[in-house]
């Protein structure tokens, strides 16, 4: 309802009420409406006059306020998480709001069209302030999501912000491409590296698209490497256990000294083969474990940087663990998985290098000073990288092991000569740049894996997407979903702050439905 015919019924409903033992023409001349009009008046308090609260609702404090909560249930509960208009309904019911404001089902989805429609205008009035910082350079990674046709996901792994969530047909490089073209060519971006599954068309898309290092996502590289010898272990842990079991209870029942003995060197076999299985699972365990230790840009060791040879170095040992197991675990389809994994290698060095060679270029515009960029590279962005793994990381063994490297790390931090010749200013703002680039280097696409499931949550609830409805969760990702530190994913991006969407919304989505009488409560 507009403000001021809001403002004109409060004041005729004033009117009414302390002119409540007049008659109808004496308050009709006092409000200068007709009697009829007067009397619906009477009507409309009476109805809406049910509940203590009601004449709170009727005041512009009240008013303001539920307009406030009627969007706020319809944003946060409606929209974002996809929640339906018979519930949002018999919610804003139960709190006695519908004597004041229209809150059927048909009502609130009227209202959240009208909400979708102005998150739609937010993201086009923010359109200019959403181009490419100084800095320039973007890491992305990309992945598809299948329901009734594949959505289309590429995310900006390092502030989250998605550019493309779109339904299509397939998956080829050309539907990619046509996609990434509608922001691609906008603005003045460079992509550094773009992390994936390694699906051909996205390998193409990052060498032939983008113009940058197609990078193998860890995550995946590691499961595949793993899967097939881990798999057969599984299975042979089962047999082994079963047999064990069979040849216990035989060997409880059995009573001739024969019988038994040959069941006890059975059992001892069993057990025997059991403790190799237990032996191998451990090497296995171990090598994957070292694997994922290796692939970072710094060494465990010295905290160096890593290049490509030290990187095949260090994975030697892991991996020959693992050929070593494959005959008996796995075989053909072990030997494959190994195989895929190192033909990968020189990829996944090829992403270290791009991200270190980035680094660099970003140092060479701080600073022309040989010495401060060496204190930067080699002493402090290695302490920064790995305390954020030690944080992020929630295994105990990893996170002791990126404890004890951000540990060393710091010593020799505080051993530095220019650490201590640095004032605190300086120290500071050397920190939280080395924080942000560390924030670049990506190794998974873990980050669009977590979007496609919570499109995955959202497709089961609601049974499919619109064109329209897909977009709004698009925006509401970028501008309105904050990290602990409240940001979001376009403040991170582009470097500035952005409008409130729900506040510039509620300033823009007009006013709430009038309730009405139903046919059948009128009758009663």
């Amino acid at each position: 309802m507009p403000s001021n015919i809001r403002e004109r019924r409060q004041e005729i409903a004033d009117c009414i009420q302390t002119r409540s033992t007049q008659t109808l023409s004496a308050i009709a001349s006092a409000t200068g409406i007709s009697r009829s009009s007067v009397h619906r008046h009477r009507q409309a308090i009476a109805r809406s006059d049910q509940y203590p609260e009601s004449s709170f609702w009727e005041s512009a404090a009240g008013h303001q306020w539920l307009t406030r909560l009627v969007f706020g249930v319809v944003y946060h509960f409606g929209i974002k998480q996809g929640l339906g208009a018979e519930s949002l309904s018999s919610f804003l019911q139960s709190l006695h709001v519908d004597t004041h404001v229209g809150v059927s089902a048909s009502s609130l989805r009227q209202l959240k069209a009208r909400a979708r429609e102005v998150i739609l205008e937010y993201e086009r009035a923010q359109a200019e302030q959403c181009q490419p910082s100084a800095a320039g350079g973007i890491c992305v990674g990309a992945d598809e999501t299948f329901f009734d046709l594949p959505i289309l996901v590429l995310m900006e792994l390092a502030s989250g912000f998605i550019f493309v969530e779109t339904e299509a047909e397939n998956r080829t490089y050309d539907t990619w491409m046509a996609q990434v073209q509608q922001w691609w060519s906008k603005g003045a971006w460079q992509c550094q590296y773009l992390v994936s599954d390694g699906a051909k068309a996205l390998v193409k898309l990052a060498v032939s698209g983008l113009g940058c290092v197609n990078v193998p996502d860890v995550f995946h590289s590691l499961r595949a490497l793993g899967r097939p010898i881990g798999r057969a272990l599984g299975q042979q842990f089962a047999v082994v256990k079963q047999q064990q079991r069979q040849c216990q209870k035989q060997l409880n029942q059995a009573r001739e000294a024969d019988t038994i003995a040959v069941l006890e060197s059975q059992l001892a076999h069993h057990t025997a083969a059991q403790q190799q299985l237990c032996n191998d699972e451990k090497t296995y365990l171990s090598a994957l474990q070292q694997v994922s230790q290796t692939l970072h840009p710094f060494t465990l060791d010295s905290q160096s940087w890593q290049c490509q040879a030290d990187l095949l170095t260090h994975l030697a040992a892991p991996l020959q663990d693992l050929w070593n197991l494959a005959p008996t675990y796995g075989a053909q389809k072990a030997h494959k998985a190994i195989d895929t994994f190192e033909a990968q290698l020189n990829d996944v060095a090829q992403g270290i290098d791009a991200w270190q060679q980035w680094v660099c270029l970003a140092l060479d515009k701080q600073t022309q000073d040989p010495r401060l960029q060496d204190w930067v590279k080699t002493i402090l962005l290695p302490w920064v990288y790995w305390s954020k793994q030690a944080d992020k990381t929630r295994k105990p063994h990893l996170k002791q092991t990126y404890q004890q490297a951000a540990s060393d790390a710091f010593d020799k931090l505080f051993e530095h000569p220019l650490t201590l010749q640095l004032d605190e200013h300086t120290q500071i703002y050397w920190r939280a740049w080395a924080h942000d680039w560390c924030d670049k280097y990506q190794r998974t696409s873990s980050a669009v894996e977590g979007r496609n499931g919570y499109l995955a949550q959202r497709h089961q609830a609601r049974r499919g997407f619109s064109q329209q409805s897909l977009k709004v969760l698009t925006i509401l990702h970028n501008f309105d979903l904050k990290r602990a530190d409240g940001t979001t994913a376009a403040q991170r991006l582009f470097g500035q702050p952005f409008p409130d969407p729900f506040e510039w919304m509620l300033e823009r989505v007009g006013d709430l439905p009038m309730p009405r009488r139903s046919t059948k409560a009128q009758s009663a």
